[in-house]
C-alpha cells in the first residue's frame, strides 16, 4: 500500500486530496495547524502540527517505513482582508513551511514531492477595477 503525507490537509484542497488518495487505496496522514472546517477528515491519521517549526516537519514525516509521496499544500493564506495587513508575515511563514518541508522530505528519502503554491493569488488592482 502506498503511503502519502498531505500537508495542509485541513484546508479546502487538502481535504479533497485526502479523500481522493483514500479512494485510490493509499494510507494517508494529514497534517495541518487546524482540523478541516466542514467535514471529518478521511485521513488514516491526522496530526495537528505547525509546519513553520522544523521539528514538526520531522514529526510529520516520521513513520514506519517511508512515505512514497508528499503533497505540500500547507500555506499561511486568507482572503484579501487577511492578506493585505499581513503580507510580510505570511511570506515569512510560507518560506519556513516550504524550506523545512522540502529539506526534511529529502532527508527522509521521499520519492515524490508535490508542491502547490497558495490558491489565493491576486493581481494588483485598484479598488472597483474589474
Amino acid at each position: 500500500m502506498k503511503k502519502a503525507l498531505v500537508c495542509g490537509a485541513g484546508g479546502f484542497a487538502g481535504t479533497h486530496l485526502v479523500r481522493q488518495l483514500k479512494k485510490e487505496g493509499y494510507f494517508v496522514r494529514g497534517v495541518d495547524i487546524k482540523k478541516p472546517d466542514f467535514s471529518k477528515t478521511a485521513a488514516d491519521e491526522f496530526k495537528l502540527l505547525d509546519l513553520r517549526i522544523k521539528e514538526n516537519c520531522q514529526k510529520a514525516l516520521k513513520i514506519k517505513g517511508d512515505f512514497d509521496e508528499v503533497y505540500q499544500l500547507a500555506a499561511d493564506r486568507g482572503g484579501a482582508g487577511y492578506m493585505v495587513p499581513k503580507e510580510t508575515e505570511m511570506m515569512y511563514s510560507n518560506i519556513l513551511i516550504n524550506a523545512y518541508m522540502i529539506d526534511e522530505a529529502v532527508k527522509a528519502k521521499v520519492k515524490k514531492y508535490f508542491f502547490s503554491s497558495s490558491v489565493c493569488i491576486y493581481r494588483d488592482m485598484k479598488i472597483g477595477e474589474k
